[in-house]
């Protein structure tokens, strides 16, 4: 859940899908075709360059987009899937919009000399790879403690073509939530809490942390199949016990500290391709625990869900300095 910049909140009604775009656009999700796209769609209208440039300013997406692709290690860069980002010309124009609109210059000291960035598992991930226990259904309702999978109905099953070893979580029914009596049931999704206190030494006080989720999905049904599917990742943390937070979700989703999602849409595909998405979210000091979803959702409704799956989920910390920025009028 992510909130919409000011400026933006028209999108909503007027034009959900180019606020995705450029949603996904933030979080490193867009395939190149989609990147050539959005570049068309900024050429051929000012207004949406406009809003573009909204959402860069308002998200920061600059500044996270410096920080973690143009400054990434080149051991960082090699072992991603993603292309190294690299701004191109209609998205360099619209950035460029960003500061016109402001009448500053952004200057950041590039050169600033002997920083590193490290990057790290984090350990609390529990059954990752779900290769861990035997194949069944994974406990029912949003979890109460740390380092375990539950959620909707959904299973850990055998499949010969898993993205990694022979087990993967299958999404098998949406699910409504226990605090919404009544709610509709929309798409499928698997949650787990994350503990984050122990890596609060990770990092010195000036560094910036990055918690970064990657998750493989496939969509195994025939190619074109009807509806669409949506698959997700999510991020959200938060301060307090975690143990608590089934009380209330997801009308506790409001007192999350940050959030990073990251989604891909899918017809079925010849050869069952596996497809991998990233969310990331800066880690703000008081970050306890991080609550993961993974979901699957049907973009027609009502319709069963057949044939999708999960596999190979990571959760990384990377931190890196604080570089310095400076505004000149």
């Amino acid at each position: 859940m992510r909130e919409t910049p000011d400026g933006l909140r028209g999108l909503v009604m007027t034009d959900p899908e180019f606020l995705e775009t450029l949603v996904r656009y933030e979080d490193g999700a867009l395939s190149s075709a989609e990147i050539e796209s959005l570049e068309r769609a900024l050429n051929d209208d000012p207004v949406r360059r406009q809003q573009f440039a909204a959402m860069q300013l308002r998200s920061m997406a600059l500044h996270d987009h410096f920080r973690q692709e143009a400054y990434r290690t080149p051991e960082r860069a090699t072992a991603s899937t993603q292309r190294p980002w690299k701004p191109r010309p209609a998205l360099a124009a619209a950035a460029g919009l960003v500061i016109g609109l402001f009448g500053a210059s952004v200057v950041r000291a590039i050169s600033t000399p002997d920083w590193v960035a490290t990057a790290s598992r984090v350990a609390g991930l529990g059954d990752a790879d779900f290769e861990e226990g035997s194949p069944g259904p994974i406990v029912a309702g949003f979890p109460r403690a740390t380092s375990l999978w539950a959620g909707d109905e959904a299973s850990i099953v055998e499949r010969a073509a898993a993205a990694g070893g022979g087990k993967v979580l299958q999404f098998l029914n949406p699910g409504g939530d226990a605090t919404v009596p009544g709610g509709r049931a929309i798409s499928c999704d698997v949650f787990q809490l994350v503990d984050l206190r122990s890596l609060r030494g990770a990092s010195g006080k000036k560094d910036e942390a990055i918690l970064e989720l990657s998750v493989r999905f496939l969509d195994g049904r025939a190619a074109g199949t009807q509806p669409s599917v949506t698959f997700m990742g999510q991020i959200f943390l938060f301060s307090g016990d975690p143990s608590a937070l089934h009380e209330s979700w997801p009308n506790n989703l409001g007192e999350a500290l940050a959030s990073g999602a990251a989604f891909v849409h899918t017809n079925g595909g010849a050869g069952a391709a596996w497809h991998r998405v990233i969310a990331k979210c800066l880690v703000p000091a008081g970050a306890d625990f991080a609550v993961i979803q993974l979901g699957a959702r049907p973009n027609l409704r009502p319709a069963a869900l057949e044939s999708l799956y999960a596999d190979e989920v990571e959760l990384t910390l990377t931190t890196r300095p604080d570089l310095p920025v400076k505004v000149v009028e």
